[in-house]
């Protein structure tokens, strides 16, 4: 891997479409990665809009910051953890914010970095941490962790062969410690029917660990509800989730807040990406964005 690595934003033009509604406010782009669904919004909005990037990954920010730089003060990198983003907003002493987005996807860097341990792909260490200074690793729960909260991690996340999996985890780390993906992975084919179909039989597991290792469901509840009063009236949030776990949080977290009466639905329905983005990035392809906007004030 030579260091240069592109990350294609995904739904970036709808985006754009449906997340600004004020082109001189301040948009938060909670899920920064490389920076691309930023530079699309502050594309879009005029000189006196302005874009607050965070990433709670600090080399992902540093490169964010780099491909930022020509906005000049437009632009602001922080690194964090959008499960805090009521302090990170705070601490750039704004009182309300524009529109926000969270892309939960994970960066092509990410998948494409073998030490960082996410894909099935490469072979590489059982990591999977978003930021490093994380103490919980993907190796910690496959090698520690009782079959009880494995094979309970792995069925949540939708793998039928849950338990197969788990009794087999169990019985290799008896064994050995199972240090890298490509072990694991070579574990799942083990323990479970693969006829070719079109995923890999160990893309739920890798999917369950990833989860659990940045506790991805919790701090997604945790940025929405931290977000909303910080969002104008007429503000909007958007998501993009790329499994049904995350959209099913989205979808009913959603429904929810327009319940209370100071929200409504953009989005009544998913919006997904054109065959023409998917054929161009085949990582869009199960890319949902849904969409809300605060109609007023809480009372």
């Amino acid at each position: 891997m030579d260091g240069n690595y592109i990350h294609q934003p995904v739904l970036a033009g709808e985006v754009a479409e449906l997340l600004v509604t004020d082109k001189t406010g301040v948009y938060v782009d909670a899920t920064l990665g490389l920076g691309g669904h930023a530079i699309k919004l502050l594309s879009t909005l005029d000189e006196k809009g302005k874009v607050l990037g965070i990433d709670w990954d600090p080399e992902m920010a540093g490169l964010a910051a780099g491909n930022l730089a020509p906005y000049g003060s437009r632009a602001k990198v922080v690194q964090g953890n959008f499960a805090n983003i009521d302090q990170l907003i705070s601490g750039e002493h704004l009182n309300t914010i524009a529109g926000v987005l969270f892309d939960l996807g994970i960066s092509s860097l990410h998948f494409d970095k073998p030490s960082r341990g996410f894909s099935l792909k490469y072979d590489g260490p059982l990591d999977m941490r978003i930021n490093p200074a994380n103490p919980l690793t993907a190796y910690s729960i496959i090698n520690h962790w009782p079959y009880e909260q494995i094979e309970h991690l792995i069925r949540i996340c939708g793998e039928r062969h849950a338990g197969r999996i788990a009794r087999e985890i169990m019985d290799k780390r008896q064994a050995k410690p199972v240090e890298t993906t490509a072990e694991l992975r070579t574990i799942i084919e083990k323990a479970t029917p693969y006829h070719g179909q079109k995923t890999h039989p160990a893309t739920r597991t890798f999917l369950a660990l990833r989860v659990a290792v940045n506790y991805e469901f919790d701090n997604l509840t945790r940025g929405i509800q931290k977000v909303m009063p910080f969002l104008a009236k007429g503000a909007r949030m958007g998501v993009i989730t790329f499994h049904s776990l995350e959209d099913r949080i989205v979808k009913e977290t959603f429904r929810f807040m327009a319940k209370m009466g100071n929200w409504k639905l953009v989005t009544k329905k998913p919006v997904a990406p054109s065959e023409m983005e998917i054929e161009a990035n085949n990582r869009a392809r199960s890319a949902k964005l849904r969409v809300i906007e605060k109609t007023q004030e809480a009372k």
